[in-house]
């Protein structure tokens, strides 16, 4: 059965909020630094090879609005070539905390290079870095490469959850409407309130399992 792109965008969801409260549970990520962020990238893939690397996954990028909410979630898919000497092959998760509007805005075009987004996004008034990135993985994965790891906006599982013609750009402006209905949506943006340590509904996050996600290792 084939999955329609608003039930992609609801697991996409899901994935993240799993995602994201592995890294909260485990403490890899303060609340201070969720609570101070103008936008979340965040994604699980693979990597692997020989020789030639590749690397390929999906998430979800949201953004902080001027009155504090957040906006829609906006999907895409990640994509590498990296150039160097590698072995091996992982599954890894992902927490891309973006402290300026400059790290948010480079997620808003249909294709970026993560390095350059975050090379490009911006200081952060000398108190931290524009792109602050949080990995976790398994697998088996050794070796020196230059990374030029690429997200593309999923614009079938947008338009399928938002509407036709509705982009990343508009998504992450907040000039789409949050369809609070689905599981998956519920899950992600409640698990973001705990992360920020705000007040959440406990029985959905306590639905939420961090422990089961693709780059989860035990500790």
């Amino acid at each position: 059965m084939v999955s329609s792109p608003s039930s992609k965008m609801q697991d996409e969801c899901e994935k993240a909020a799993k995602v994201l409260k592995s890294f909260i549970d485990k403490k890899k990520i303060s609340p201070a630094i969720i609570a101070n962020a103008k936008g979340l990238a965040i994604f699980s893939g693979f990597r692997g090879g020989m020789y030639l690397a590749g690397a390929g996954g999906s998430g979800v990028v949201i953004a902080r609005l001027p009155n504090n909410t957040w906006s829609a979630p906006s999907a895409f898919s990640v994509r590498s070539g990296s150039v160097g000497i590698v072995y091996g092959f992982d599954m890894y998760d992902c927490v891309c905390v973006l402290n300026t509007p400059a790290a948010v805005d480079a997620y808003a075009h249909p294709e970026v290079d993560l390095g350059m987004a975050a090379k490009f996004g911006g200081s952060n008034g000398g108190d931290g870095e524009a792109v602050m990135t949080f990995t976790k993985s398994r697998g088996l994965y050794g070796g020196v490469t230059v990374d030029g790891t690429v997200i593309k906006e999923k614009a079938d599982v947008n338009a399928g959850m938002f509407g036709v013609g509705v982009t990343s750009a508009k998504i992450l402006k907040g000039e789409v409407e949050v369809r609070g209905e689905g599981v998956g949506l519920k899950k992600l943006f409640e698990v973001v309130k705990f992360a920020e340590g705000r007040a959440a509904d406990g029985k959905v996050v306590g639905l939420v399992d961090g422990g089961e996600t693709p780059g989860s290792v035990e500790t």
